[in-house]
């Protein structure tokens, strides 16, 4: 690979080749700097489960909002309506789409693929050919809508339909990537755009912050990279969702009504059949969660009304609790009512006597609780999937602006801040494969990064071809910073600076602002490396001086963990959505309140942080807040900070030996389960190296498994094995004081997130060499944050159980 910004290659030994041999003396050319395993990585979702909707289809006028009127609501919450009004759209700018493709077929991307074309340039690094179309997942032609969507017949366009794309599939169709190919398609990417024209962004470079109810320090690769902006997720305002046409009827009446559901598995068969509710209040947090009553009538013959059962009560179940008791009363067909105006499909395909699931929006079934409570009859009107029209519906939502709660959490593990700030990521309508109707819904991470690709490609239109950085810093500057949404409740603070990071991106803000300032953020690091002292610039480029007035914004402090790791070490670990707060901020204190700054002129500003009190360390609490900066002008502005308040060395990052997180195991085709110490593992003598470095061993054959779980990440982390009882000689080594034969596959890792790998031992090490026979113990180290990787004090050490390694022939 010889690129603008990358020269080297990505190479397969031969099984012939003596791998350890070769890779030693690769290593000792002096051309070659270093030397990485190429891992694998899932990087986007496999081909979502969604409802989706063809270009010829149409939809009651009432329930579609057309965004070629500017009233979209994605664009309206970003700004992006006031730049379009200015006629900004992107034109000149070229972007890069890092994903699965895209689908350059499609009306609204332009319908053809090359020059001329709104798809221009691209390549297929799956199939290694010059053809980049999205054959099977969708990720990256919902991704391309975002940015370039033209107009089309659901009344929506991309946030800058101007620019032209380059669509460069790196992910098979299970949404997987090896580094090297991703390495090769973001520069292949940068240097297509460097021979046309300006190269915002491309969706997968503005990072990855997927996609769970996690806690703090979770955002992923590379989003937590140095100069990389990390996006968060936020609520749209609207809930779109394409949902499948049925009807209902009052009393027999012949004026049916219209209303949409969300297919389950398995599917409604077309049927006309009564509504019969289980309860008669829309409030029930545990509808159907315990066997019914024995007065209970035969469900068989009518359409089961019960309520989606919130995970946040006390007292609720799951959907699989609620199927088992009402298929116990004879039901054949159920229909759940959501506890919000969205829907998600049921599953029902374990072993029941079901025969039809789905979901109606929350508005729909208390409607039909509402008639059956003041003694109507209702019936529903059901026609099959395959046969039944769709229509989209785009209610209202009550929390829209505010974080979304699958967005994933900084900081990253060198205290850097992420995200840096967000776009409207949450239920949003976008173009789809052909071949899968052309249109759907989907929500993520993965839809807000495009929405602030294209915001970059609007900012450059709007500015001229600004510096990354400056670019971050306007966006980051002019973000609007949302209050504390914990999923369930809204507080009267701001939302955590590692949930939201400066907020939600206002480009038109951003395009208009005559200060700018140095950075996007500060970064006050831990207790040990406290950053006594930070430095900001605010530089004023308008024609006449600016008193700007500074004060400071708290913002909710989290804690990382529900366990101490000062009281109890054994049971700290990062915690799930939502984080516990803590009622203490940091102060700050300023060089000057108020400074005065001439046409033309910057000053620098002097901040002072002091930490919050009274908090307990051992939680990892992470605070953060904003610097409110106020022009004389009418210009305002909030640059985030972010710190820890404890000392990230003292933090444990190995989970130690016990039978639930770290221990020897063994891997079959039954599980995973802890083996005692000195068991036999008899397996297959092996020939060499598996093919792909990132192959997954049969687990008919049981091989030996190191699980080590990680509290937290950790810049260095290595699986080592040592020989115990070796019979034939064997070379070793002493790494970090420890004599060792050699590092497991895919070891050392380098910046690994807290988790556990799998880590099954086939006999073969990373250099290729396949061990003798003999007695072993592994042992895991994981640098501390902040550690020095040549200090072996500086790493957390677990030493798993011995082992006896036989070889079947």
């Amino acid at each position: 690979m010889t690129y603008t910004l990358f020269k080297g290659t990505s190479f397969k030994l031969e099984d012939s080749v003596d791998a350890s041999t070769a890779l030693a003396d690769i290593t000792e050319l002096p051309m070659v700097k270093k030397m990485w395993p190429v891992t694998w990585s899932q990087t986007i979702p496999v081909a979502p489960d969604a409802n989706t909707a063809g270009e010829a289809l149409s939809a009651p006028p009432l329930l579609r909002r057309q965004s070629t009127n500017g009233t979209y609501p994605p664009h309206v919450m970003t700004q992006v309506d006031k730049l379009r009004a200015k006629g900004i759209t992107g034109k000149g700018i070229h972007v890069g789409i890092v994903d699965s493709g895209i689908d350059y077929k499609h009306p609204a991307l332009g319908g053809c693929f090359g020059p001329g074309c709104l798809v221009t340039t691209g390549y297929d690094f799956v199939d290694g050919d010059a053809d980049p179309m999205d054959p099977c997942d969708g990720h990256g032609t919902h991704v391309a809508g975002i940015i370039a969507a033209q107009p089309n017949s659901w009344g929506f366009t991309g946030a800058a339909p101007g620019v032209t794309l380059g669509a460069y599939r790196a992910n098979n169709c299970a949404g997987r990537v090896p580094d090297d190919r991703l390495v090769a398609a973001f520069n292949r990417a940068f240097d297509d755009a460097a021979t046309s024209s300006t190269f915002p962004a491309s969706s997968r470079a503005m990072g990855n912050m997927n996609e769970a109810n996690t806690g703090l320090f979770t955002a992923g690769s590379p989003a937590v990279g140095r100069g990389v902006a990390g996006i968060a997720n936020f609520i749209n305002t609207e809930t779109p969702a394409f949902l499948t046409a049925a009807t209902y009827s009052v009393d027999g009446q012949t004026d049916a009504k219209s209303f949409g559901w969300r297919a389950g598995n398995p599917p409604f068969p077309s049927l006309d059949l009564p509504v019969y509710a289980i309860n008669n209040s829309s409030e029930v947090t545990n509808d159907a969660c315990r066997p019914l009553p024995s007065d209970t009538p035969d469900l068989s013959n009518v359409l089961v009304l019960i309520r989606e059962s919130p995970r946040s009560a006390a007292d609720s179940c799951t959907d699989r609790d609620q199927v088992s008791n009402l298929a116990d009363r004879g039901a054949k067909y159920v229909m759940w009512y959501s506890t919000t105006v969205n829907t998600k499909r049921i599953d029902a395909s374990f072993p029941v006597r079901l025969q039809g699931v789905g979901m109606v929006p929350s508005t729909v079934g208390e409607e039909w609780l509402g008639l059956l409570n003041s003694g109507h009859r209702v019936t529903a009107h059901i026609v099959n999937t395959t046969s039944a029209t769709q229509f989209l519906y785009s209610p209202k939502n009550p929390q829209g602006g505010l974080v979304a709660p699958n967005s994933a959490w900084g900081l990253n593990w060198e205290l850097e801040v992420k995200p840096q700030f967000g776009a409207t990521g949450q239920n949003i309508l976008s173009t789809y494969l052909l071949s899968k109707g052309g249109y759907t819904v989907l929500s993520g991470t993965s839809m807000a990064s495009p929405m602030v690709s294209a915001a970059y490609a609007l900012l450059m239109q709007a500015r001229g071809k600004l510096d990354p950085a400056t670019l971050q810093s306007l966006l980051s500057a002019t973000a609007k910073p949302t209050l504390w949404f914990d999923g369930t409740k809204t507080y009267n603070i701001l939302a955590p600076v590692a949930q939201q990071g400066a907020g939600l991106i206002q480009v038109d803000d951003a395009a208009s602002a005559t200060t700018i300032l140095s950075v996007s953020n500060l970064a006050f690091n831990d207790t040990d490396h406290l950053v006594r002292n930070a430095t900001f610039s605010i530089k004023n480029t308008g024609a006449h001086e600016v008193t700007y007035q500074l004060n400071h914004v708290k913002a909710a402090t989290v804690y990382s963990s529900t366990e101490s790791f000062v009281t109890n070490p054994a049971g700290f670990r990062l915690g799930a959505f939502p984080p516990a707060t803590a009622d203490s901020s940091a102060t700050l204190g300023f060089s000057a309140s108020t400074v005065r700054v001439p046409a033309g002129g910057s000053i620098t500003v002097v901040v002072t942080p002091t930490p919050p009190a009274g908090l307990d360390v051992g939680r990892l609490p992470v605070y953060g807040g904003y610097i409110a900066i106020n022009g004389s002008n009418g210009e305002a502005f909030s640059l985030p900070y972010a710190g820890v308040a404890t000392s990230m060395r003292s933090v444990p990052v190995l989970f130690q030996p016990d039978e639930t997180e770290t221990f020897l195991g063994t891997w079959d085709q039954d599980g995973i389960y802890p083996a005692p110490a000195n068991t036999t593992f008899t397996i297959p003598r092996p020939t060499g190296p598996p093919s792909d470095p990132d192959e997954t061993p049969s687990r008919e054959i049981g091989f030996p498994l190191a699980v080590v779980t990680r509290k937290i990440g950790s810049a260095l982390t290595r699986l080592d094995l040592i020989p115990l009882e070796v019979a034939t000689p064997v070379n070793t080594t002493v790494v970090l004081g420890v004599e060792i034969v050699g590092s497991l596959q895919k070891h050392p890792i380098e910046y690994y997130p807290d988790g556990s790998p799998d880590n099954p031992f086939t006999g073969v090490l990373a250099d290729g060499r396949v061990v003798p026979e003999g007695r072993y113990q592994f042992i895991m180290r994981a640098l501390k944050v902040f550690g020095n990787r040549e200090k072996a004090e500086d790493y957390d050490v677990v030493r798993l159980p011995p082992f006896v390694l036989k070889y079947s022939s």
